[in-house]
């Protein structure tokens, strides 16, 4: 049986791009899932990718109720970086279901499986190991996540997730990477329109509600 804990302790000692590189000469290319939300920090993992593994397929889930600005950082990040960008969506008919009856007001974890997390479990058989740029100062349920954590079907990889935020802003500074322009106008945390607010860290995602996560990464 693998012993990802100890596999983590060793990552541990690398940089995010070590630990990128060595995760692509370990396991098979074809079996790592890469999605990114094009939010507020996700710039640093999409530029960490297209230097380890140019090309590598980056999955972007449109849900349907995404900000303007997100769409469009998506498409200024995949020219400047060059990005693979795949596209995932929800059916026609189940995304409708949500819009008229407005299921982020009355079932919010229903509108979160069917526009984001069912798009993403009807590929993610295909592949071993997921990369994600969760960060752990962002909420406590990230906080003590490893860099490897297995699931029943999948094994996450977070490259990133012990870097402070003072390091995601030394990194963004230094190699001058384009911000989401949300964060300018006092979004910290982005998602849907629905339910995004401006506010620190994630304290505007979900505002009305007990909520605190899509349903991704839980």
């Amino acid at each position: 049986m693998i012993d990802y804990n100890l596999i983590s302790d060793h990552y541990k000692t690398l940089s995010p791009k070590e630990r990128l590189e060595e995760l692509f000469n370990e396991y098979d290319p074809e079996k790592i899932l890469m999605t990114s939300s094009f939010g507020s920090t996700s710039v640093i993992l999409l530029h960490l990718i297209s230097q380890v593994r140019p090309n590598h397929p980056v999955y972007f889930i449109d849900t349907g109720y995404l900000f303007e600005e997100t769409v469009a950082y998506k498409d200024l990040l995949a020219e400047k970086f060059n990005l693979n960008i795949q596209t995932l969506k929800a059916l026609d008919n189940r995304h409708r279901f949500t819009k008229e009856n407005q299921s982020w007001k009355y079932n919010k974890d229903l509108c979160c499986f069917i526009n984001k997390v069912d798009p993403v479990d009807q590929i993610k058989s295909n592949y071993d190991i997921w990369i994600s740029g969760l960060l752990g100062f962002q909420n406590v349920n990230r906080q003590n996540l490893r860099i490897f954590e297995p699931k029943e079907d999948i094994v996450k990889f977070h490259p990133i997730i012990d870097l402070s935020k003072e390091d995601v802003s030394l990194y963004t500074h230094i190699y001058d990477l384009p911000t989401n322009p949300l964060v300018f106008k006092g979004y910290d945390s982005i998602g849907c329109t629905h339910c995004t607010h401006k506010g620190q860290g994630r304290e505007g995602r979900w505002i009305d509600s007990n909520k605190t996560e899509c349903g991704l990464h839980v």
